[in-house]
Formats: C-alpha cells, structure tokens, sequence
C-alpha cells in the first residue's frame, strides 16, 4: 500500500493535517510575538493554513517546507486565493535539502512533523538552530494520555519510547536549552474531527473509485484505523502545542 498517497488522500478535505481547531491556530497565532520585518519558518508546512495565519496577522516574511507535493500545490492555491503568492516562499522538499541559514528565522514552526528531523528532541535541537537569539519555537506532536496496549502498538506499528508524557514533550524543550512560553493540547472535538474526516475522505475516495488499485488497501485500512482510534486511540494518545524561546 503506498502510505503517502493513502495520507494525502485522507487528509484532502483537512484544512490542518492535525488535530488543530481554528480557533486554536488563531490563539496559538496570536501568542507570537513577531517584529514586522520578522521571517517565520515552517516545516511540515502541509497546506501551509497555519504559515498563512502568522502572515496575514503580523505582515512578516514566511518560508514553507513540505515534501509532499500535492499539499505543497494546495498550499500555493491558498495563497494565491488570499492574494498573497507572491509574499510565501514554499519549497516541495524534505528540510535536509533545503538551505536554511542559522539564526535566521524569528519563529520556527513545526506541527506534527516532528519526523522530518527523526524525533522530537532531534527537532527540537535542528529548529533552536534556525532562530535567532530570543526568537521562538512552536512545536506540536503526539505524547501518549496513558501507557498504550500492546495491541495498539502493533496497529501503529510504534514501540513505547516514541512518544512520552505531556511534560515529557516540554522537558525536552529545557534540554534543549529553551524556555517554556506556553503549551496545550488538542481536545476531543479538535480529535474526532480530524479522525472522522480522515476516514469520511477516504471512504468518498474509495466509493467514487471503485476501481482504482488502491481502493481495496485502503477501505480495509481506514476502516482497521477507525476501529483502533475508538478502541484505543481516542484515549490513549494525545496531541501537545509547545511555545518555546531562545534565549538571548
């Protein structure tokens, strides 16, 4: 089964590929504090909502990362939708081959792509890097709400180390030599929300083509994660917003 083709497709009706409400990206946004001549960075950017928001809020000049292309192409048409193509520069590519200046950025976002740097402290490290002295951080990723069943594990195909506690997200920030600002979680609206629409997606895909090659693989996945999130996921695995800063 092709896994990012099976992603993009689940996540085409998401305005964020993360359990993120509006209204939370407009409260995490406007926790910021940006100069005007400010740069933000984004990687993971995904349909870049979340890079556009900071734009149209503070007026700064913004970079995007993804190395999805279809999301990346969706990304671009929100921005020309908006008006504002020509003030984002979004690169289709992974991170590593992308050449970011260090101390460059006045904030670094990365929500729920924690993987383009291997793991969360490994991102946490790669994006201190990338901002400038007193600039900040936003991070999100998964921390486990309690020990997960071995079943859930196998589903996920995830051993127990790969994610930890709440506060074991924001004390790898401090080892990382950073400041805790702010921190919060996705609640449970903001999670059946984004799993209903995951599956409510692939399931459309999957009855308006019944005969593309994938729709077996992913009618039998997507029903195996919408009985795992309800069985497990729902309750045992959570979704962190973490502000740091750099200090000067």
């Amino acid at each position: 089964m092709n896994r990012l083709r099976f992603s993009t497709i689940a996540h085409r009706d998401h305005v964020f590929c993360s359990p993120l409400s509006s209204a939370k990206a407009d409260q995490l946004v406007d926790l910021l504090d940006l100069p005007k001549s400010g740069r933000v960075l984004d990687v993971g950017c995904g349909k870049a909502d979340l890079l556009l928001r900071v734009m149209a809020r503070y007026g700064v000049a913004r970079v995007g990362v993804d190395p999805n292309g279809e999301l990346v192409r969706a990304a671009r048409a929100s921005a020309e939708a908006r008006g504002i193509s020509g003030f984002v520069e979004l690169h289709e590519a992974r991170v590593a081959d992308v050449a970011l200046e260090p101390e460059s950025f006045d904030v670094a976002l990365c929500i729920g792509s924690t993987h383009a740097y291997g793991k969360f402290d490994q991102a946490l490290t790669a994006l201190s890097h990338l901002v400038r002295p007193g600039g900040q951080v936003l991070i999100a990723d998964g921390y486990w709400k309690r020990e997960p069943a071995a079943e859930y594990l196998a589903f996920l195909g995830a051993g127990l180390t790969d994610y930890c506690k709440h506060q074991g997200n924001e004390s790898a920030g401090i080892a990382a030599g950073l400041v805790p600002l702010y921190s919060c979680v996705s609640n449970d609206d903001e999670w059946d929300h984004y799993e209903g629409l995951y599956c409510l997606s692939m399931e459309r895909f999957v009855r308006d083509h019944p005969q593309d090659p994938d729709a077996g693989p992913f009618q039998e996945r997507i029903r195996a994660w919408r009985d795992a999130y309800r069985r497990w996921g729902r309750d045992t695995l959570g979704f962190g917003y973490y502000l740091f800063c750099k200090p000067r």
